[in-house]
């Protein structure tokens, strides 16, 4: 059986992640699904210089979470990344987040869609075939 989240990376809660109640903000969530999606796409080849090399850019449209249970400041937490779903002009990103700190412990799950946009005019476009290609070799 194969791993259904071939790739992940690992990152320590900052104290500015937290709220008053001592556990990561629900809005962080993004930003860490985010970090999560960088760091995948350098793992594919398409770094976002390399996006814009091949003139190109994504445009984020849709995106969810949903909470499984809180983490807190200095918990470790490893973020799994894939591309869930590539279409015509979008692609979708799944994430799952466990805090290694809690016993690998599921903490949050969520979802960023994306539509691939012409660089200079942002007008939508066709995910390019050598981005599709990268990313159903790496989900």
């Amino acid at each position: 059986m194969t791993d259904p989240y071939p790739f992940s990376t690992t990152l320590k809660v900052r104290f500015n992640e937290t709220d008053a109640q001592g556990h990561v903000n629900f809005a962080q969530y993004l930003n860490l699904f985010d970090v999560a999606l960088v760091e995948y796409l350098n793992h594919i080849g398409f770094s976002y210089k390399r996006i814009l090399e091949e003139d190109f850019d994504m445009l984020y449209v849709d995106a969810h979470a949903s909470y499984h249970a809180p983490a807190y400041f200095d918990d470790l937490l490893r973020i799994h990344c894939r591309a869930g779903k590539v279409g015509g002009s979008s692609a979708r990103f799944d994430f799952e987040i466990f805090n290694e700190t809690k016993e690998n412990r599921l903490t949050a799950k969520g979802e960023i869609t994306v539509v691939t946009a012409e660089r200079k005019t942002l007008k939508k476009m066709r995910v390019p075939e050598s981005f599709r290609k990268a990313l159903e070799k790496h989900s």
